[in-house]
């Protein structure tokens, strides 16, 4: 259950999501709000004189007002929202994160199980949220380019910029750099949440520096353990890896694997390739573009399938309070879609204790 610190600033978070759902019926939610005493009489009138205000309006002051009147009030304007008749009139409040734990039962429970288990949630209130690293190499000293790798730079660094993360872009480094510089960013980093995109060459075991040199998974997650960097202890950290897995071949349109040999194909190939076994350590998420041995596409002019569908689905769930796992599955079912006589399937390795939602910060 969350404690009554978290109640404004959860109202904060979702003002532009409360506002766009709430401004509908906006008399029914003011009206609620007077009777529940949460507003007085005289504020009832003011934010009643819809001759001087539009409904979107309405909804904005008795959001500022609800919060200017402290965490208790807050409270009782989410218990409110829970509602069965406000959620009737509001539906898309019932799978929202606005009033999570909802009114809706979503523990697991077993037979002759008194009690309920809650699945948790990590706290992301900071502002900005965390550190997002994004490691795009492109240019290499004896394989082959990989045009539209910079379309999937751009869009996650959109994409984590509006969600509310400082992002860091590093180009074209060689393996010696990539492992100094995350190194160095696992002394330093701190927020609620860590993400971190490598977009390379790879091979089974591990991705490529711009100097051929090969940087295995555990020498990029290490950095950022409970050991390493303490700031990140039991808190979410994100991996999300665009390179190669294999060079097994479907039969495809125009492509360019990302492997040593830059072989030409018919579309442009991004697979990425090598084991990855999460650790003992919690609070990982490893996402890959595709599973063991195969291929994965990428556009020269557009990205690639993978990136440019997590950066598509984080965009349209995240202002829903939707889960990343859920957002991955999301990612999966777009993916696989893709192509006719090639196919692809992203994977993820989780070791996460507790359900982990972005929210989109507000900026009004």
């Amino acid at each position: 259950m969350a404690s009554k610190r978290e109640f404004c600033e959860r109202i904060r978070q979702n003002k532009v999501f409360l506002v766009e759902t709430l401004c509908e019926e906006a008399d029914v939610i003011v009206q609620h709000a007077q009777q529940e005493k949460l507003i007085t009489q005289r504020e009832y009138r003011n934010l009643k004189d819809v001759g001087k205000r539009s409904r979107e309006t309405m909804i904005i002051d008795l959001l500022d007002k609800l919060m200017s009147k402290g965490e208790e009030t807050c409270c009782k304007f989410i218990k409110l929202l829970k509602q069965d008749n406000i959620v009737e009139t509001f539906p898309l409040l019932a799978d929202h994160c606005i009033i999570a734990p909802s009114n809706r039962d979503t523990s697991l429970k077993y037979p002759n199980q008194e009690t309920s288990v809650e699945i948790k949630q990590y706290q992301i209130s900071q502002i900005p949220r965390g550190t997002c690293v994004i490691i795009n190499n492109v240019h290499f000293a004896t394989m082959n380019d990989r045009p539209g790798s910079d379309m999937d730079e751009k869009s996650l660094d959109k994409v984590f910029n509006w969600l509310g993360f400082r992002v860091v872009v590093h180009r074209n480094k060689t393996a010696a750099q990539m492992k100094d510089l995350l190194m160095d960013l696992g002394q330093r980093v701190d927020g609620d949440c860590f993400i971190c995109c490598v977009l390379s060459h790879g091979s089974k075991d591990g991705v490529y520096g711009t100097d051929v040199g090969l940087v295995s998974v555990d020498e990029i997650r290490e950095p950022f353990n409970g050991i390493n960097c303490k700031s990140l202890a039991g808190k979410p950290k994100l991996f999300f890896i665009q390179a190669c897995r294999g060079n097994r071949k479907q039969n495809i349109v125009k492509v360019q694997a990302d492997d040593p040999s830059g072989e030409e194909l018919e579309l442009e190939v991004d697979a990425e390739g090598f084991d990855v076994s999460i650790p003992a350590d919690s609070d990982f998420l490893i996402a890959r573009s595709t599973t063991d041995g195969h291929y994965s596409y990428r556009n020269a002019e557009t990205g690639s399938w993978f990136i440019q569908s997590l950066c598509r689905q984080l965009e349209t769930h995240c202002p829903q309070g939707t889960d990343i796992y859920t957002i991955l599955l999301s990612v999966n079912d777009e993916v696989s879609q893709h192509g006719f006589r090639c196919k692809q399937m992203p994977v993820h390795e989780v070791a996460m204790r507790k359900k982990l939602i972005l929210p989109v910060p507000n900026t009004q």
